[in-house]
């Protein structure tokens, strides 16, 4: 083999390493593995539908939502992740702590979104909870939790229902956390 050609054919491995690992990585964790069906079922004590996959962005990574109908309305999680890997190659942050840290800032620097805003302690990472989302970082993975429970009861007023909605979707959302904790162990 002549050295010109072996030149050419260890560039063209090089490059196919150097643009092909980066879309290898890109593809991150399967939420839908990481909060299974079964879960989702676990936590609403109810059947819920197959996970749907999507591509999501902003931060860049995958989502899996499983929802159910109850009394004509319909119910449900979203399980979020994204990789440092995904969110360095969409090009807008830098990394999951990056998105993560600007998120936090942006929640407790302004009048009414710091209204909303709360530390949540979940064993493994650091989170916080915006008001309808559950945002938990670890290490490189940042997933987001978005649970909408039925609530059933009599309240009062809206003000003590949106109250105990809020509880009951913070409740359920760190207790999806820990099982995605448990697994990114």
């Amino acid at each position: 083999m002549r050295k010109g050609t072996y030149i050419c054919i260890l560039t063209a491995v090089f490059a196919a390493v150097l643009f092909c690992v980066p879309v290898l990585g890109a593809e991150g964790l399967d939420p839908c593995e990481l909060f299974s069906q079964s879960d989702a079922e676990a936590l609403f004590k109810e059947p819920v539908s197959p996970g749907v996959l999507r591509d999501s962005v902003t931060p860049a990574g995958k989502s899996c939502r499983y929802s159910f109908k109850k009394n004509g309305s319909v119910f449900g999680i979203s399980v979020r992740v994204c990789t440092t890997a995904e969110i360095a190659a969409e090009g807008i942050y830098a990394s999951a702590e990056d998105v993560f840290v600007r998120r936090v800032s942006a929640r407790t620097s302004h009048e009414e979104t710091s209204k909303t805003f709360q530390e949540v302690g979940v064993p493994g990472g650091e989170a916080f909870w915006s008001g309808t989302d559950l945002w938990v970082l670890k290490g490189d993975v940042l997933f987001l939790v978005t649970v909408h429970a039925p609530l059933e009861g009599v309240f009062k007023d809206m003000d003590e229902m949106d109250t105990a909605l809020e509880k009951k979707n913070l409740d359920l959302s760190r207790h999806a956390a820990g099982v995605i904790l448990g697994r990114l162990q």
